[in-house]
């Protein structure tokens, strides 16, 4: 059976888009902050925001990019970073967010798989973009830094091309069937994957989420922009015309005093980031009183962390349930529709199934079973990846998550755990198929299998590798190994627990079993609780 929102279905013209809204904007609120930075308060308003991507726009076209071009967007939050997007969004081309801790390696990697012709980067990261893009044959001319790079010679600023302020070139309008965003995502099981989004999927990731949504003065743009949740949140905002202020990461002091300064009254956070809240001692110097609620996502979080908050802040936490294939979240938690535990109820528009784990079949209410959605802010598919589409997407069109959960009677949806094999770790995701190759290159390793593993201190997953040595081989040590990984990968895909042991469990067909060994683990954790 299939289970609809509660809530009305809301209309999404066919030819609406974000550029859109960001020309109604500039119209209407043009002198508005649209985008704030929290370490320099150097602000863009609307007018300029618009006026800025169309010139970055021009100046791109005339560099030779075009429709369908892609273009990998390798940066931490910054100013700069919705202007690039925005102007790749208008020229018809695709932009690729990608990791900036991702080093040259990782980067061509990406650059490979989406089969990128430029690479627009931070300045901080110029040396990494080059590499990356010579390892894939990306020419010099096709890369550019957000901010003037100090280090490599013959890299245009998007500076740069703005300021050459050239005639907006002689394009069609966007076409709202047109992939525009390819994120990355390892889907249910395996490699990263190039998920096509398109521009009405775009835009229905603007308006669906910003449904019953009061508005707020300020938002918090922390979360990493390359990551779906913020670049929902991006989207919520421009589509709201809220002003967004930015932080190019997570350093306590600095979150607390943006939070407090601009009288920020809802949050969006990370797991790890609500845990913060409820847990750590530097909360209690500021003012955090103008906070009622705060939107969490990426992760299941329990009751206890739920209570936490509220009995410290008085502040509730709201949780919703997303995946980079359908462009952000499925679900959400309102503050007068709220229940314990929950992960919320259907977001206008948008559709649930929940089938045996067995047997495919649907299944009512409060049976567990896999979670599978329909949206309009759905995913077009995988991009170059016919098989990965073929297992994800049903013949009714709805997409298989790898999530175990239920319905109940009253339209709350819970999450119970993941069939899925992905670590996440920080709120990033890590395939450990990927982990598994950097492991296996050791030249005293014979076999890994990476799953998710726990850490005490903080009670959040981690990477994990079991590993099993070559014959006779004794002298490799668990730190050393960990050592080894860490040189090869970015920080947050780092093995940070080994387990030697004796054999990989595998099917006939040579598939690691990592469903035993996650199970072996959490065996192991249960234990180790037990003790204490």
């Amino acid at each position: 059976m299939i289970f609809t929102s509660r809530h009305p279905t809301l209309p999404i013209p066919e030819d609406a888009s974000i550029w859109k809204m960001v020309e109604q904007h500039a119209r209407e609120i043009g002198d508005k902050p649209a985008f704030i930075c929290g370490l320099t308060e150097k602000s863009i308003s609307f007018a300029d925001l618009l006026k800025q991507a169309k010139q970055l726009c021009a100046g791109l076209a005339a560099n030779g990019l075009k429709k369908g071009d892609v273009v990998v967007l390798h940066s931490f939050n910054c100013l700069e970073y919705p202007v690039a997007f925005l102007a790749l969004n208008r020229l018809g081309a695709i932009c690729s967010p990608s990791s900036p801790l991702f080093n040259g390696k990782e980067l061509a990697d990406q650059i490979e798989i989406a089969h990128a012709v430029a690479v627009i980067s931070h300045k901080k990261f110029a040396k990494v973009a080059v590499e990356g893009a010579g390892l894939r044959g990306v020419p010099l001319k096709q890369v550019y830094t957000l901010g003037q790079a100090d280090g490599p010679s013959g890299l245009q600023s998007i500076e740069d091309l703005i300021a050459m302020d050239l005639p907006f070139p002689n394009i069609p309008p966007i076409d709202t069937n047109q992939v525009v965003t390819l994120p990355f995502s390892s889907g249910t099981t395996g490699r990263p994957k190039g998920v096509e989004l398109t521009a009405r999927a775009m835009y229905a990731c603007g308006i669906i989420p910003a449904y019953n949504e009061q508005k707020y003065p300020y938002a918090l743009g922390m979360l990493p922009f390359f990551h779906i949740m913020a670049t929902m949140i991006f989207h919520v905002t421009i589509y709201m015309g809220v002003t967004m202020v930015v932080l190019p990461g997570f350093d306590p002091e600095t979150f607390l005093r943006t939070v407090e300064k601009y009288k920020m009254t809802k949050l969006n956070l990370a797991p790890p980031l609500v845990t913060f809240l409820a847990k750590h001692p530097i909360v209690a110097k500021y003012d955090l009183s103008l906070v009622t609620h705060v939107g969490s996502g990426g992760a299941p979080l329990g009751k206890e962390v739920e209570h936490a908050v509220m009995n410290r802040l008085g502040i509730q936490v709201l949780q919703g349930y997303g995946m980079t294939e359908f462009a952000g979240c499925a679900t959400n938690s309102y503050p007068t529709t709220f229940r314990d535990g929950a992960s919320g109820t259907l977001h206008p528009n948008t559709e649930l199934r929940v089938t045996d784990l067995e047997t495919g079949e649907d299944l009512p209410a409060n049976k567990e079973g896999e979670l599978l959605f329909r949206t309009p802010a759905l995913m077009k598919g995988y991009y170059n990846n016919p098989e990965a589409n073929r297992i994800t997407f049903t013949d009714d069109g709805f997409v298989r998550t790898g999530d175990v959960g239920y319905i109940d009677d009253d339209g709350y949806i819970f999450i119970v755990d993941r069939l899925k094999e992905l670590i996440k770790y920080k709120g990033h995701q890590v395939a450990p198929a990927e982990l598994e190759d950097v492991v296996n290159s050791h030249p005293l390793v014979a076999d890994s299998g990476c799953v998710r593993g726990y850490d005490p201190a903080t009670g959040e997953e981690i990477p994990k590798a079991f590993v099993v040595l070559k014959e006779g081989e004794t002298s490799l040590t668990e730190e050393a190994l960990m050592e080894y990984v860490a040189g090869k990968v970015a920080g947050y895909k780092r093995v940070r627990e080994v387990e030697f042991i004796d054999i990989i469990p595998k099917s006939l067909s040579g598939k690691i079993l990592r469903r035993e060994l996650q199970i072996r683990q959490n065996e192991k954790m249960k234990t180790s609780q037990s003790r204490l």
